[in-house]
């Protein structure tokens, strides 16, 4: 009898972008690879000595200490790796630090799966004692745009009591309220290179950008506008609410203002057109067919370079006729120009390398090479108790069911953590997965996907 194998699943949260990731993976996995999941938080260590997992799954190594602390005690224990990157769309021209939190700058996982060859490329000439292990994947977090049924928009206005509106535009926040504490400044000053003097720059752009957005707001009554926060603007020790660019809005009564109450993907389902000031989302709304706007009054500033393959407006006026535009043909010129139709497709090449919903599977090959190993015995896992992480574990599940958000946010120790209280059963994630495995099924079955895509002759026709 083919042997099942334990994977232990660490995330940062129990929804979001990481999970969003793994899922897929786990799907594949379950269903084709004899795996059985267990999920923990990335702060919930002690669960490697409590599962003694025949490999670990993590949805990276570098973005944070409690990823690295992972992917270190794995390779001193000799528990297999198998990791992705959850920032796969990094500059390849020298900015941008390739181990992150990763202090012994040393590739512990079995592969390094890339989302591009560009960056593929970029990695193996920067860490060339590691290019036999970095390979190319594609954006996995990206399959569901190809995989899942989102919300409707008749749904969403009934959710929200907004059912006398029909028209619909989306707006993804920039990390504008990061000004407002510590941790946020330093993160700013740190994505604009140590020049302090653009923290000013940033107040400006967010005056301008809520200016626009107010009186587009005012002067089309007609139409919903939805605010999306971004999702990394506050700090977990500062629950207040951030001023941004939205936030002076949210009272309008054509206004729905969100912070992570709602997925990304589905609030972009339910809007007509999509915009921003700089969001990866874009890439996100081209997959799902919508057309994106970019609201810069100043658009010359180092970003991605999403924005070539989108409209750009700089002030209220250029975006008043825009979105007339749109509402009386459906269309926006600008953005379905040759020129444009052309960026966003080397754009989708170069970001997630592919946009067919099958990098899971792409992954799913690495993957299951990892646990080829693990059948041919060579790991041999030493499950080591650590006694801060079973501390950790101790202190987590006897502070939780005396949980209460208002009191424990007052607690200085208690106040940086109250995603843990809230998310380390993992509920969420169940939930959302038991959502997501007939949307799987259906994609499975519609495009004919079995066990033997990762056969050699299969999965050369999908790389």
């Amino acid at each position: 009898m083919k042997r099942e194998f334990k994977v232990l699943c660490f995330t940062d949260d129990a929804t979001g972008r990481d999970v969003e990731m793994l899922l897929p993976i786990r799907y594949f996995a379950e269903r084709f690879l004899n795996c059985k999941f267990y999920h923990a938080l990335n702060i919930d260590i002690h669960q490697i000595y409590r599962i003694k997992p025949d490999i670990i799954l993590s949805a990276n190594t570098i973005g944070s200490n409690l990823y690295f602390e992972i992917s270190r005690i794995a390779h001193l224990q000799n528990i297999p790796l198998f990791a992705l990157i959850s920032e796969g769309n990094f500059r390849t021209d020298g900015s941008f630090n390739i181990w992150g939190f990763n202090r012994d700058k040393k590739f512990y996982q079995e592969y390094v799966c890339c989302w591009s060859r560009r960056t593929a490329d970029f990695l193996k000439k920067e860490a060339p004692e590691a290019a036999d292990k970095i390979v190319v994947t594609g954006g996995v977090g990206f399959d569901r745009y190809s995989i899942y049924d989102f919300m409707k928009k008749e749904d969403f206005l009934k959710k929200y009591n907004k059912e006398n509106f029909s028209k619909v535009i989306g707006y993804a926040g920039w990390a504008f309220g990061k000004k407002d504490h510590k941790r946020g400044r330093e993160e700013l000053v740190s994505f604009f290179k140590g020049d302090e003097s653009k923290l000013e720059w940033v107040e400006e752009q967010r005056i301008a950008v809520r200016d626009i957005l107010k009186e587009a707001i005012e002067n089309n009554s007609d139409i919903l506008f939805i605010l999306k926060q971004h999702p990394q603007e506050n700090a977990p020790e500062r629950p207040e609410p951030v001023v941004n660019e939205m936030s002076e809005l949210a009272n309008y009564p054509n206004v729905v203002y969100l912070c992570n109450e709602e997925s990304i993907h589905d609030l972009i389902s339910v809007s007509d057109i999509w915009t921003c000031f700089e969001s990866t989302t874009a890439l996100e709304s081209w997959l799902m067919g919508k057309q994106t706007v970019f609201i810069n009054p100043d658009p010359n500033f180092n970003r991605d370079p999403l924005y070539k393959g989108s409209a750009l407006v700089k002030n209220y006026d250029q975006f008043a006729q825009t979105i007339y535009e749109y509402y009386a043909t459906g269309k926006i010129s600008e953005f379905f120009s040759s020129e444009k139709s052309e960026t966003r497709k080397e754009l989708i090449k170069n970001i997630i390398g592919y946009g067919d919903g099958l990098n899971h599977i792409r992954a799913s090959y690495f993957f299951k090479k990892t646990l080829d190993k693990i059948s041919e015995g060579k790991f041999k896992p030493i499950y080591k108790l650590h006694a801060w992480h079973f501390i950790v574990y101790l202190l987590i599940r006897i502070a939780a069911p005396f949980y209460n958000r208002k009191i424990y946010s007052r607690l200085y120790k208690l106040k940086k953590h109250l995603w843990v209280f809230e998310n380390y059963k993992m509920d969420k994630l169940e939930k959302l997965y038991k959502t997501y495995k007939k949307y799987f099924d259906k994609f499975y079955k519609r495009n004919n996907i079995h066990g033997d895509i990762l056969n050699a002759e299969n999965i050369n026709n999908i790389f």
